[in-house]
């Protein structure tokens, strides 16, 4: 095996590998400011400088790649002594203001100057003096920034998104966004938690608090079905901000939206035709409406954001009452799509892994704007193509941020993508544009079309986005190209869904069996005696969820288990998965936890609690601790009998049985009408972000983003396809 010597001790190492990979790999420290695991290094800082044999420069161990026989020392002095003269041109532009930088306590460059013993400055000079200006969400000091070109090389490499680039030369050399004078990406925040020092910086944190008296929690994202590990930072029980953990990469939704949780909205205590009461009242009130019902009488609908320990609490209290009525609100929008997919795969579940995904060397994103359906699978997405080189391609009905990494893409023209999915299994050679008018010129190489990729490829993605679901395309054309793609090939099949525990409502048996169509059936024919609304919002412009809420009423007894105030006879305020313990189940299926990050300022139960107090008024032994019920109903399913929910730490999964039934279908073009897509307002999901954004006041900072309203088309908006008309929810 190949070998290098470092500090007169060999290590093996693999084709690729860089002098500073290996030296990671083996607990060898070597200082950087510039590099990270995640992109392609830039040999930027010049930190990481090491001694070569047969060189007689000094070379960077990030962008030299380690050779058979080679030689390396880490630790002399002349490596030391350069190393430091190259800090030493660090700090000449950089202000001496570590008492008052939000990076204080977090800064790497802080840091490395300590471990170079240097407390004095050695160059003095004058420091820059450049405004501090604000793009939007991110605070720019431009004077503190060292050129790493670390946030650049995120945004383009890890988020797709390239909304960022280096401008001017020499002592002016600065970042600035690459589309006009703010940024308008994806807000996710990645270039802030890589920058080393305070250059990028959180607007809604900058200058709110030290970051050693925060106390910090980590937990798994509430927003996201990709199970990101969010460590929120807290003072005096109030979220001051939120960053990822390690080199994860989370959500603007993630670090910014927190504030629903002291909206006024809030429902701190019960509700009784909407006056404030207390718990016993309540409890009387509904002995003697709904105590001895039959189970028949009884249905239940939740949202698809509670815990998979809420889930089988709720579903406990409808089956001891005889009830199979319980359907999840993911039934509403996606259900029938759902529905064909298990008739061909044998299960609702994903087929694959998030690490499948990165791991492919060809992608189909198939009716998905990652911004607002789920910005995680993008991430491993982008990593599929930038580390693992694979092919991507898009069928949309617009065009997206990411666009310079695909490597075709195919627009459904009035949301018809049957007809855009023929396009792309018949890819081939087309006219190429020539200086010549009477001269025709045809790229005829075979290999550059998808026919040659699909051939080659081993391990092949397909994503199937909310703008396919919506669009009115029968689930067949696009189950019908898997079996195009071939099950020796296609590895990963994911289902994107914005919600970020809907795959917990599929493996808790809240879809598959009894519909909201059923629900509503049964309410409107007077069958449903009580109705249970645990956290379900309708989206105020989808006729479906009004019609279906507008059925609720008809129950003999409405109760709404909610965060917030709403139009119900009853509500239950509840807490959210900010204020409990509990676990999701991400869409690939792993069991990822949920840690308590402040406490409820009311006297709301947990959902799993609530459960268990209805259960006492109807007669049915609920468990109300979430412990015991990860213990007793969650765990088994994931084949974790034993496991506790402290151990709960992303890893373990549950074990997924699929089959591959061949899709019966014949392609017909359909009649081009205008089709409608209702998509999420960028850098929102429901209706705890719409709650979380705060305008600026005097008192206050602005928090989150504004719900903005669209309505576009391709006459509006050069992304749009023809036909297409692309409106966004309401909350």
């Amino acid at each position: 095996m190949a070998e290098i010597i470092i500090n007169n001790k060999p290590y093996s190492f693999s084709e690729g590998e860089s002098i500073l990979d290996v030296a990671n790999r083996n607990g060898i420290k070597i200082p950087t400011l510039c590099w990270l695991k995640d992109i392609t290094p830039t040999g930027a800082c010049r930190l990481c400088l090491v001694e070569v044999e047969g060189l007689d420069r000094l070379q960077a161990a990030c962008v030299t790649y380690a050779m058979d026989g080679m030689k390396i020392d880490t630790e002399n002095e002349r490596v030391w002594k350069n190393r430091k003269q190259m800090l030493d041109f660090i700090l000449i532009k950089h202000p001496l203001d570590c008492p008052v930088c939000d990076k204080a306590g977090e800064c790497e460059l802080q840091n490395t100057a300590y471990d170079f013993g240097m407390m004095d400055e050695i160059v003095s000079s004058d420091k820059p003096k450049d405004p501090i200006v604000k793009w939007n969400k991110i605070v720019y000091n431009q004077n503190l920034c060292v050129l790493c070109e670390k946030c650049i090389k995120t945004c383009h490499e890890m988020t797709g998104c390239s909304a960022l680039k280096m401008e001017d030369r020499g002592f002016f050399n600065h970042v600035t966004p690459s589309r006009g004078d703010t940024l308008k990406c994806d807000f996710c925040g990645s270039c802030i938690d890589r920058c080393p020092v305070g250059a990028l910086l959180d607007s809604q944190f900058h200058h709110s608090a030290r970051v050693w008296d925060l106390e910090n929690t980590v937990t798994s994202s509430v927003f996201s079905p990709c199970g990101e590990q969010v460590e929120y930072g807290t003072l005096e029980g109030r979220i001051m901000r939120a960053i990822n953990v390690g080199s994860g990469q989370i959500s603007s939704n993630d670090r910014f939206a927190y504030k629903y949780l002291d909206h006024e909205s809030r429902a701190l205590n019960p509700l009784v035709n909407g006056k404030e009461t207390n718990w016993d009242e309540v409890t009387a009130l509904l002995k003697g409406k709904i105590a001895g019902l039959k189970g028949s009488e009884v249905a239940l609908i939740a949202s698809s954001s509670l815990t998979n320990e809420a889930y089988a609490a709720y579903k406990k209290l409808m089956t001891s009452v005889g009830s199979t009525n319980f359907v999840a609100e993911t039934d509403l929008y996606y259900g029938d799509f759902y529905r064909k997919y298990a008739a061909k795969f044998g299960t609702m579940e994903n087929i694959g892994t998030l690490d499948d995904v990165a791991s492919s060397d060809m992608v189909f994103v198939i009716g998905a704007d990652f911004r607002r359906d789920c910005v995680g699978v993008k991430h491993k997405v982008m990593n599929a193509v930038v580390k693992n080189g694979a092919k991507l391609y898009t069928v949309g009905v617009r065009k997206y941020e990411y666009d310079t990494f695909v490597a075709k893409s195919f627009m459904a023209e009035y949301g018809d993508f049957a007809t855009a999915l023929e396009k792309v299994k018949q890819d081939a050679p087309a006219p190429k544009p020539s200086s010549n008018p009477k001269v025709i010129e045809v790229e005829n190489d075979p290999n550059v079309y998808i026919p040659a990729h699909l051939a080659k490829a081993e391990k092949v993605t397909v994503v199937i986005g909310s703008e396919y679901m919506m669009s009115g395309t029968p689930a067949e054309a696009v189950l019908a190209f898997c079996d195009f793609i071939g099950q020796d090939k296609l590895k990963s099949v994911i289902v994107l869904n914005d919600q970020v525990n809907y795959m917990g409502a599929i493996v808790g048996g809240f879809m598959g069996g009894y519909t909201t169509k059923q629900l509503k059936g049964d309410l409107d024919s007077g069958k449903i005696k009580l109705l249970i609304n645990a956290g379900f919002n309708g989206v105020k412009n989808c006729p479906a969820a009004q019609e279906l809420e507008a059925s609720f009423s008809k129950a003999g007894t409405y109760i709404a288990v909610d965060l917030f105030k709403k139009d119900a006879p009853v509500v239950l305020g509840v807490k959210d998965s900010l204020e409990t313990v509990g676990t999701f189940t991400t869409l690939d299926g792993r069991l990822v936890g949920v840690n308590r990050i402040v406490a409820a300022k009311g006297s709301q139960k947990t959902h799993v609690q609530t459960a268990a107090w209805l259960g006492d008024i109807i007669g049915a032994e609920v468990c109300s601790c979430a412990y015991d019920t990860f213990r007793c109903d969650v765990a088994p399913i994931f084949g974790a009998q034993d496991m506790e929910m402290g151990e709960v730490d992303g890893h373990i999964a549950k074990v997924k049985t699929n089959k591959w039934d061949k899709t019966e279908y014949t392609y017909a073009k359909p009649a081009e009408k205008e089709c409608v897509i209702p998509v999420n307002p960028r850098y929102h999901t429901d209706i705890r972000t719409a709650k979380s954004y705060l305008p600026a006041t005097e008192n206050h900072r602005e928090y989150h983003f504004p719900v903005a309203a669209e309505k576009l088309t391709s006459a509006e908006c050069s992304d749009i396809a023809k036909g297409v008309l692309y409106v966004t929810k309401e909350f």
